[in-house]
């Protein structure tokens, strides 16, 4: 197998607008909560303009130089999150979101779904001092549902990987699914 470059990355980026959006992400949000349709909107322009700009900066240039990208979340990670946020105030917001990105995006060639029940994930970030304003069993739970979703109208692409094992077990199936796409491109 010819030697290629890794090139890993993770969204929110370091972008202006990833920076905020990590700002606000670190604000856990009560359930009773509600945030304004447009509060809802500016977080998912924030997170398209944080990944555009990945693209532009990273992704793109470094797929054209041949190198493989491994990214920590995506787009569809945009759409399954933001699609519960969006819910009443657009039709159908996973595919909305995803008819905004279709023009312009990059579609991955692989995505490794974790397939974890979101009791058992925060279970596991207990540990963690820190808690995002997503991590909420309910919410979390409608998020697994967009993912599944997104997962069954495009099996070729995505592969589950059963994150319920223990994390080396886990990270062992990911390598493997990894290895075996690049293989089919040499």
């Amino acid at each position: 197998m010819p030697e290629q470059r890794l090139v890993f990355t993770a969204e929110p980026t370091n972008s202006e607008a990833g920076k905020i959006l990590r700002a606000q992400l670190s604000q856990p949000t009560e359930d009773s909560k509600v945030l304004s349709s447009a509060m809802v909107m500016e977080e998912l322009f924030l997170f398209m303009a944080d990944h555009a700009d990945h693209l532009a900066r990273l992704v793109d240039p470094s797929l054209k130089e041949g190198a493989i990208v491994i990214s920590d979340r995506y787009a569809d990670s945009t759409a399954a999150y933001q699609g519960v946020t969006l819910r009443g105030i657009v039709p159908d917001p996973v595919q909305w979101i995803r008819s905004i990105y279709s023009p312009w995006n990059l579609p991955p060639d692989r995505t490794l779904l974790f397939a974890l029940d979101p009791s058992l994930a925060l279970q596991r970030l207990r540990s963690r001092t820190e808690q995002e304003k997503f991590e909420r069993p309910g919410f979390l739970r409608e998020v697994d549902g967009n993912f599944q979703r997104l997962a069954r109208q495009e099996p070729e692409r995505f592969v589950l990987i059963d994150a319920s094992v223990d994390a080396e077990l886990a990270a062992t199936q990911a390598l493997q699914a990894i290895l075996d796409l690049i293989s089919k491109r040499c």
